[in-house]
């Protein structure tokens, strides 16, 4: 929605709140996500298992994601907020000290797929905060979350590559499983939004039904599609035109800056123009960035241009996030930011173990060649459908208890 005005006629923006305590442990759950993910390529030489098996390492966070945001994320509204924020990171914590000890390629994977798990019973409950305690600046609220996420994932790959460099592989998900271990009892004595009362039980048909939830879920699988590439591949693809490890790291912290900085006001973009305009012509712009990789063989040059690359992406999550949110019901908040992650979790973990195959396969240039083009045709249908654009949240309202 528009900022509101003051008595001399000023624009006042209205007084964003998503508490310190969420914003910090929600940078703590991701930098486990950006540990695994810049080291993913030493993992794969030390254990020794294929390419192909990257994508499964991948798909098996996303498939936990998936099943944990979509099976669970409606007791958010229920009166279960504490019980899931606790329970996320105690559960990224045992992953990460799976991580550190596997020995194995089954290991490995069932790690991945535990870190994934915590983040999905974590992320929804989480989210609710953010939503439930800014009902007049519902896409603000989502972009400064999703900025502290993204913060964390960004020092998550240089943090977990100069910590082994120093101290060996296991040594940094060590440090990461005990960062998210102590922020537990920091959750457990949150304070959070009230639950309501009313359940509905068929949160999914419902949301499912909603038109105005089902563009923000297309928006989201414009972003998702890509970012299964980017999270089985945008290391080894780096390694392949001869980057180091360190660069590798470097380079996924300043592609994520832009994010960081810019996802605030993105969200206030998505207040102000409606979330489907802004997130279409974020995904438009998108595209040419990822048809280049197909044409480079530069890593220096792919990392420059991934910075602008990320400003586009950046505006992406904060746009659909606050779609879904302004057109669930207010009884289903978490419920569809639970859906919203979990079509999201699907898409990519589909199109990781698909790229890794068609990367190995046919090549880089189909990949990102092909890629450009999914993307190109969501921005499109995104845009041809925004007359689905919803009021903002009128009762997610009630403020904090």
């Amino acid at each position: 929605m528009d900022s509101a005005t003051d008595s001399a006629g000023a624009v006042v923006r209205p007084r964003v709140d998503v508490p310190a305590s969420i914003l910090v442990s929600t940078a703590a759950v991701a930098l486990s996500f950006g540990a695994v993910f810049g080291l993913l390529p030493d993992l794969q030489r030390r254990i020794g298992f294929s390419t192909g098996g990257l994508g499964a390492v991948t798909a098996a966070a996303f498939v936990a994601g998936f099943a944990a945001q979509v099976g669970l994320a409606r007791y958010a509204d229920r009166g279960y907020g504490r019980v899931m924020l606790v329970g996320g990171v105690l559960l990224g914590a045992l992953g990460c000290v799976g991580v550190a000890t596997a020995r194995s390629f089954i290991v490995l994977v069932v790690s991945r797929f535990v870190l994934g798990f915590g983040d999905g019973v974590y992320l929804p409950a989480a989210r609710r905060v953010a939503i439930m305690r800014n009902p007049d600046a519902v896409g603000a609220a989502l972009g400064r979350f999703g900025a502290a996420q993204t913060s964390g994932f960004l020092v998550g790959p240089p943090f977990a590559a100069f910590c082994a460099s120093a101290f060996g592989l296991h040594v940094p998900f060590l440090v990461v499983a005990a960062v998210l271990a102590l922020a537990a009892p920091v959750l457990a004595r949150f304070d959070l939004p009230r639950h309501e009362e009313v359940h509905e039980p068929r949160a999914l048909r419902t949301l499912l039904a909603n038109r105005g939830v089902r563009m923000g879920i297309l928006l989201a699988f414009g972003f998702m599609v890509a970012i299964g590439a980017y999270d089985s591949l945008w290391g080894r693809f780096l390694k392949d035109l001869g980057a180091s490890t360190k660069f590798v790291a470097v380079s996924l912290t300043v592609f994520s800056m832009p994010i960081v900085v810019l996802g605030p006001m993105a969200g206030r973009l998505a207040d102000r123009y409606g979330p489907l305009r802004v997130g279409a012509l974020a995904l438009l712009g998108s595209s040419p960035f990822i048809l280049s990789y197909a044409l480079l063989r530069s890593y220096w040059v792919i990392a420059v241009l991934a910075i602008a690359h990320s400003a586009f992406d950046g505006a992406i999550n904060p746009a659909s996030q606050s779609q879904v949110a302004r057109s669930a019901p207010p009884q289903l908040v978490a419920a569809g930011q639970g859906l919203l992650d979990g079509a999201g979790l699907l898409t990519a973990a589909v199109s990781s173990a698909i790229c890794a195959t068609v990367y190995e396969t046919l090549g880089c240039p189909t990949l990102w060649t092909g890629l450009a083009v999914v993307v190109f045709v969501c921005a499109g249908l995104v845009w041809f459908g925004r007359s689905a654009e919803a009021a903002p949240v009128a009762s997610a309202g009630a403020a904090s208890s």
